[in-house]
């Protein structure tokens, strides 16, 4: 999950909270939206999730490897 918890849009870089994503594509679906976000888990790796969010924005996110 992210928040955005501020009144300005803010934008990040999340590590995520696992550390084998390294090589796959990996699927990030908002749970309470419709908007899947295909990423590389070299990128995820090595940058982190890049968010932009507006303000009071959340994300509820499921991750799953593309196969």
């Amino acid at each position: 999950m992210t928040v955005n918890s501020g009144a300005n849009q803010s934008q990040c870089s999340v590590r995520l909270p696992f550390s084998d994503v390294r090589n796959p594509q990996w699927r990030l679906r908002d749970l309470l939206g419709d908007a899947p976000y295909d990423r590389d888990g070299n990128d995820l790796e090595s940058r982190g999730l890049y968010l932009d969010l507006p303000p009071w924005g959340f994300h509820v996110f499921g991750v799953r490897p593309l196969s």
